[in-house]
């Protein structure tokens, strides 16, 4: 029996020989890694290494949360240096290695995430088993982070699983389920949730008796010994280099994790050492500090405590259990399929029976999917199904603490539903409305609750979409707000709470980029030209071929109801209108910006373009890293962000980068449209502006912020690596 007293974990061995280290880091509610839990490792391993009564040790966690979500993201970031990086990774390596050579087997058991430097753990145990559920999450996202795994992950894992396999879960940064890692030798046994207690003590019982053996299929220890061969390895690596090639500018990550993979491939050890280094070099990296940051924001945004208020005197809340939907088309369908998803007793309403069945039919695609890809039982599915319901009546509405409406974009209709609403539910039920560009305030004036009565936006699809704007009408009380936020988290989305205003945040910022696109559409520039350069920028996609993907009706519609705030936009509106009365809706009709056949665009054979010529005018400008093209589009989203600041839309400047990336995938290498101001520089970029607004006009003019901002030489964050914002030094107009 180990005596030592640890504040991190609990030390105890029974009588077959079974030494269980178990990991509670205090005051945390997920386990990391931290230096004081890697001293604690380290002093628990050197008294391993010392016994002789040990026959097996087994690593676990004892929070229901999970096994371990990697090394503190924030101790990360606020490493002084390359000295100091280097000693923690040094730590960790070293750890980890001497677990790899303890005399006696080790085993993790794993429930919950298993990420970074969990995994890494894990990877130097002779044996890992893991909870078979949805909750259970294997993988190493650092790359998410601008890293790579710096703790023996580069090298264990393309030996554990091979080369293909481990490149994939390197470079991409997405976890496995419990079942995958079985399936491709990660882990050696997936134990269903019913049979975990007494699937531990069996799979114990195997190895502490000599029982268990590793069947793994002669065909896949084939593939293995080929891919780590002298010759697949380096055709493998080859083939990888090509595909991250073309991001490797952008993300530095990816040829770094290439090259410390492949070291260790060449030279037993070599790889740790490159691993190390490159660690290291990346940590220093703008798109680290990037990468950070939002992590950070999004910690930010999912905190309750960054949206509560200390004025509590409005707060009468209960909470949310029962959903209403009201409109079961793509976006109804999509809300309350992933509500039921997460718990929620969801009841949605269509106009008619007719309308009801097409619903109720959207709705079991989408349970069906969601099935299907989490491996439901059939007793779960019907569990699952039974939490929803569609219909064309009233009668489960009413009991609903929560009604998010989901009608078309006509504020009549709108206003009629809630109008209907108001006298149907309790009073306490909160009336939230999905609407992506109509004014909450308006809706809300149908009622007798306006201050229970707010903005819900969510994204499509929704499943994949990670933010939802919170809007927040003039007469919103802070209980509404509080109870929605909490809501969204717990669909483990993202939650922003906006100014009502025309078009919130994303729509307002996203349309100046997506009209100055139609503009130069119908000036003759090729769809293709224009959506290449913003993919080099770093956008997921360019802004034409994001408006087929939305929809061009959709498009127009949010554009028509920005002309208050945003300038210029009435021949934007006319070329969308066009398009929408010639039924070129976009990918849905197979037509819009694109053709689409088969779900892949292709030019137009009926569009009259020119050759993409550009103003022979780079020598007005200044030097910012963009080309013509680039800047053209991009100025007026960095302009309305700030804006969006001036106006206070948002309370804080992080919320402006975060709600951008996430909802629009605004190049996340370059942090958000203010981390691009900053990184630019504000003189910089309002003297661009000023030579836009000669050649375009009006529309490119600066925000007077900016042209402050140039006078002062400011920033909007102060310091590198954090998330606070120099409202001190810049207040808002």
């Amino acid at each position: 029996m180990n005596e030592k007293k640890y504040s991190s974990f609990d030390v105890t061995m029974n009588s077959a020989g079974v030494l269980t280290v178990t990991l509670d880091v205090p005051q945390r509610p997920m386990n990391v890694f931290t230096v004081e839990v890697i001293d604690e490792l380290d002093h628990i391993i050197t008294d391993i290494e010392s016994r002789r009564d040990v026959k097996l040790v087994v690593f676990c966690s004892d929070k229901e949360s999970g096994f371990l979500a990697g090394a503190d993201v924030r101790a990360i970031a606020n490493i002084a240096g390359p000295s100091q990086a280097g000693r923690l990774i040094d730590a960790g390596q070293q750890l980890f290695h001497r677990i790899d050579h303890l005399r006696v087997p080790t085993l993790a058991v794993i429930h919950g995430p298993c990420l970074g430097g969990g995994l890494e753990w894990s990877l130097a145990c002779d044996y890992r088993i893991a909870r078979d559920n949805s909750s259970t999450k294997i993988g190493l996202p650092e790359i998410k982070l601008g890293l790579i795994p710096g703790w023996g992950g580069t090298q264990r894992l393309p030996r554990q699983i091979g080369l293909t396999q481990s490149l994939k879960m390197i470079l991409q940064g997405k976890p496995v389920s419990a079942h995958t890692a079985a399936k491709i030798g990660l882990i050696d046994r997936a134990i269903s949730p019913d049979d975990w207690e007494d699937g531990v003590r069996h799979f114990i019982s195997e190895v502490l008796h000599s029982r268990y053996r590793r069947d793994t299929p002669m065909r896949q220890s084939i593939n293995r010994w080929l891919q780590l061969s002298r010759i697949g390895s380096s055709l493998i690596i080859r083939a990888t280099r090509r595909k991250v090639k073309h991001h490797e500018h952008q993300y530095p990550a990816l040829s770094a994790a290439v090259r410390a993979v492949e070291s260790g491939l060449q030279k037993q050890g070599a790889g740790y050492v490159t691993e190390r280094s490159e660690f290291v070099k990346l940590l220093a990296t703008a798109t680290c500090r990037n990468l950070l940051n939002l992590f950070f924001a999004r910690e930010s945004a999912r905190d309750i405590k960054t949206w509560a208020t200390r004025d509590r005197a409005d707060v009468h809340s209960h909470e949310i259990r029962r959903i209403g939907v009201i409109g079961a088309g793509a976006m109804g369908a999509g809300i309350g399929q992933f509500a039921a998803t997460h718990g929620y007793e969801v009841s949605m309403r269509e106009v008619d029976d007719s309308a009801a069945q097409y619903g109720r039919e959207r709705v079991e695609k989408l349970m069906k999917k969601y099935a299907e890809r989490n491996r439901l039982s059939l007793s779960a599915r019907s569990e699952l199904n039974q939490r929803i319901a569609v219909a064309s009546n009233d009668d489960a509405i009413v009991l609903s603490d929560l009604v998010i409406e989901a009608a078309v974009e006509r504020l009549e209709i709108k206003q009629e539903i809630f109008q209907h609403l108001d006298a149907l539910v309790a009073p306490d039920c909160i009336l939230a409305t999905n609407t992506s560009s109509l004014s909450v305030e308006k809706i809300a004036e149908k009622t007798k609750r306006p201050e229970r009565v707010a903005g819900l936006h969510f994204f499509n699809p929704v499943h994949r979409m990670e933010l939802v704007e919170v809007v927040r009408g003039s007469r919103t009380n802070n209980d509404t707000i509080t109870r929605l936020v909490a809501f969204v988290r717990s669909l483990g989305k993202t939650p922003i709470v906006t100014k009502d205003s025309p078009g919130f945040l994303v729509n307002r910022v996203l349309f100046p980029y997506l009209g100055e696109a139609v503009l130069m559409y119908n000036e003759g520039y090729a769809p293709a030209d224009i959506d290449r350069e913003l993919r080099h920028f770093g956008m997921p996609m360019g802004p034409l071929q994001l408006i087929d993907q939305v929809g061009v009706d959709i498009a127009m519609h949010v554009a028509g109801s920005l002309g208050d705030v945003l300038v210029g936009l009435d021949p934007v509106v006319d070329v969308l209108s066009g398009m929408v009365e010639e039924g070129e809706l976009g990918k849905k009709a197979g037509c819009g910006f694109y053709r689409y056949r088969d779900g892949k665009a292709m030019p137009r054979s009926d569009q009259t373009t020119v050759p993409m010529t550009v103003l022979d005018v780079n020598d007005r400008f200044m030097a910012d890293g963009l080309n013509m093209i680039q800047r053209r589009l991009v100025y007026p989203m960095l302009a309305e962000s700030v804006r969006c600041k001036e106006q206070e839309v948002v309370r804080d400047d992080w919320m402006i980068d975060l709600a951008m990336v996430l909802a629009t995938g605004f190049a996340p290498h370059r942090g958000g449209p203010l981390r691009v101001i900053d990184s630019i520089g504000a003189r910089v970029v309002y003297e661009n502006m000023l030579q836009l607004q000669m050649i375009h006009g009006v529309r490119m003019s600066p925000p007077e912020t900016l042209a402050s901002m140039a006078d002062k030489g400011s920033r909007f964050f102060v310091r590198e690596g954090s998330i606070d914002s120099s409202e001190k030094e810049m207040p808002s107009n």
